[in-house]
């Protein structure tokens, strides 16, 4: 089968693509390159064919700022594309060149050899709605950043609110409320500069109030309800967080084990024994860091206690039994690893994320039950 495939490795950018054709039974090699376009890529791709008759091209790309749009473009042609994830491409030690024409070689060379990790090309819609839910989280992060440079020109200037008023938590109504009676107390520059910080705030608010209210109308739609309901019995997973895993993962069906899902996540561990020795260390964090968020954001404390509140339980009583066993089960393992750990004097930063990795599975369990 071999002998009738050309592996093309592209190498994208705005202004030039480079491409390298390999025909990996007779080791010919051919190099091209054309403008960032449809159309100037569909005509070199042509001139390859011509060049090897008889033989099917498949392309592959390395995952960037285009996303899926010259794949999905490409299968529309009827021209076999694929994308690969930039970590999974081997790296050559003692190489001190690197140009666009030497990495579109090297992708052809390790797609013709097997050596890449393909990307699975997620659904148009879901993928989508995986950016909806993105934007919200590059917004929260956004309006930390306002909050620290706001709360950061209050104390340069001697405005310190828990000092003047013995109150323990920012952000509250009654912070809000000094807030805004300490900017009209002030005059000049320091007056319009804590305004326009505190509009700001204002402004995100109002914006994240629109994607709360946009993804709780998603959650509703047919494809999303069982995956949701399953999701949402858990204690510290919500709606924002239920759709993050559901539209980050995608197909469920494709992780034929849990591991599979924890090591693609990026939550195995770090491991370097030799020597008789063995040394463990942290997760490795590489994979998909708005899953790690997602998981780790879910068991912040809620593995302390197995007890539910009142909001958990009328969610589990709207939902099937079978997602509700799965939940409890959960619940019932955090809660007895995550104290172990904790008595056994771990940090709690790590026994979340040791939480957040025992969560892994049981989320594969639900979302697989709830695909069936």
């Amino acid at each position: 089968m071999n002998k009738k495939i050309v592996h093309v490795g592209l190498d994208v950018d705005d202004t030039q693509y480079h491409g390298a054709a390999l025909s990996k039974a007779t080791g010919e090699l051919i190099h091209f390159k054309c403008r960032p376009t449809l159309k100037g890529l569909l005509g070199q791709l042509s001139k390859v064919g011509k060049h090897f008759p008889r033989h099917v091209l498949q392309v592959v790309y390395e995952a960037s700022y285009i996303g899926f749009t010259l794949q999905r473009d490409l299968t529309d042609k009827g021209i076999h594309c694929e994308v690969v994830a930039p970590s999974s491409i081997p790296r050559q030690g003692g190489k001190a060149v690197k140009t666009d024409r030497i990495d579109a070689t090297q992708l052809a060379q390790f797609y013709a050899n097997d050596l890449l990790a393909i990307v699975q090309v997620p659904e148009l819609e879901m993928e989508r709605d995986r950016d909806l839910l993105r934007s919200r989280q590059r917004l929260m992060h956004h309006r930390e950043e306002v909050r620290r440079h706001l709360h950061a020109a209050l104390r340069r200037n001697g405005l310190h609110y828990k000092a003047e008023t013995g109150h323990k938590s920012h952000w509250t109504k009654q912070h809000l409320d000094w807030l805004q009676r300490t900017i009209e107390s002030q005059a000049g520059s320091l007056k319009v500069n804590l305004g326009l910080l505190y509009q700001q705030l204002q402004d995100i608010d109002r914006s994240l109030a629109e994607y709360h209210q946009q993804i709780e109308a998603l959650a509703q739609e047919e494809r999303y309800q069982q995956p949701v309901k399953a999701l949402t019995c858990y204690k510290g997973i919500k709606t924002v967080w239920a759709l993050t895993m559901i539209t980050e993962i995608g197909d469920i069906q494709r992780f034929q084990h849990p591991r599979q899902l924890v090591s693609w996540i990026g939550m195995d561990i770090r491991e370097y024994s030799s020597g008789g020795k063995h040394n463990r260390f942290g997760i490795t964090k590489h994979g998909n860091r708005y899953l790690r968020t997602a998981f780790i954001e879910a068991n912040q404390r809620g593995y302390r206690s197995n007890v539910v509140s009142k909001a958990v339980r009328l969610r589990q009583a709207q939902s099937p039994p079978e997602y509700v066993a799965v939940a409890t089960r959960c619940l019932r393992r955090l809660n007895k690893k995550g104290n172990r750990l904790l008595l056994a004097g771990k940090h709690p930063n790590k026994v979340k994320v040791a939480c957040a990795r025992e969560m892994v599975g049981f989320v594969w369990e639900s979302l697989r039950m709830a695909a069936a």
